[in-house]
């Protein structure tokens, strides 16, 4: 499966929805795009770095939305580890 990361603001966050966002990672599940969170890296700026295995970019897109997140297929890029 792909592996994406996409940046978007998330300075604002209730700390439940954070709660919520950690939850969906660990369990490992994918949500109902497909998408399946491997993890979420803060900058001190309040940006977000999502790491996400995913079909395509634009279901990143989607299930960014749904969770209410602004992100459009320009925030999102496939990634390959070199490790």
């Amino acid at each position: 499966m792909p592996k994406f990361i996409d940046h978007h603001e998330m300075s604002d966050v209730a700390p439940e929805m954070a709660a919520g966002i950690a939850e969906r990672i660990k369990s490992g599940e994918p949500d109902e795009h497909g998408v399946k969170g491997l993890n979420v890296f803060m900058a001190k700026d309040g940006t977000a770095y999502c790491l996400s295995e995913a079909p395509n970019a634009d279901a990143v897109v989607q299930a960014h939305q749904a969770v209410g997140f602004a992100l459009e297929e320009s925030d999102v890029v496939e990634v390959q580890s070199v490790v």
